[in-house]
């Protein structure tokens, strides 16, 4: 008989309708009996019956399933505010929204992101390895010891968010600095050409090639040197 406690109200009949719905056909048989006690969700299933490779993968799979869809974001969000101290909402909404997108394999050009996708691997493994058919324990206490590795890996997962977070607030704060110069400042010409080949190759409105000497007497040498880019010849 496997027996779990669980704290939480809404964990304890989440899991009970999922498990109700999940092992349907083998409780339907008679093979598992399923019921609520106070704080406690009972699993009994037929002693004649297999256990490792059909009931436990179900039970598995929907434990999991919880984990994810109702811990993950409320374990981000603390790791975003009690550990990295992001206490505006709109930042903290972001960050999640960019720490939930690399944990879903949508941002393959970080580097190490790829070491995000072994998170939900770790849940199954870590039910997977505790479950047996007679056992009781703590849902409360399983997610707090057995899943630290889990844990650790959200972490890593902010700190990755935070990073590309920053760099996007630095890229718009750059952008708008840009308009905010263009706005103040008289166009020194009326439009101009930008070929990209290997190299840039810049032409003014009548197509006539631009000379390093001709770009360098138009450039705001105050700018550059605020912004601290490089002038060199192309």
């Amino acid at each position: 008989m496997i027996e779990i406690y669980l704290q939480n109200k809404l964990d304890r009949y989440y899991l009970f309708k999922n498990f109700k719905a999940g092992l349907y056909t083998f409780i339907k048989n008679g093979v598992v009996e399923l019921s609520l006690a106070s704080d406690r969700l009972i699993i009994k299933v037929d002693n004649t019956f297999d256990f490792e490779e059909t009931i436990k993968p179900v039970l598995t799979e929907i434990l999991k399933k919880h984990v994810i869809e109702t811990k993950e974001d409320i374990w981000l969000l603390d790791v975003i505010q009690n550990i990295f101290y992001y206490d505006v909402p709109e930042e903290q909404s972001q960050i999640l929204a960019m720490a939930k997108s690399i944990l879903a394999g949508e941002r393959l050009e970080l580097p190490n992101v790829k070491k995000m996708f072994f998170t939900e691997k770790m849940i199954h493994d870590a039910f997977t390895n505790f479950l047996t058919r007679d056992i009781n324990f703590c849902y409360e206490s399983f997610l707090t010891f057995r899943l630290r590795g889990y844990l650790d890996k959200l972490i890593d997962c902010v700190e990755m968010a935070i990073d590309e977070f920053q760099l996007e607030q630095e890229y718009q704060n750059l952008v708008e600095n840009f308009r905010f110069y263009l706005k103040k400042r008289t166009p020194k010409l009326t439009c101009v050409h930008l070929v990209i080949d290997g190299s840039f190759t810049f032409y003014d409105e009548y197509f006539h090639q631009l000379s390093y000497e001709k770009i360098e007497h138009y450039l705001d040498r105050e700018i550059i040197l605020k912004r601290e880019f490089p002038f060199k010849k192309w």
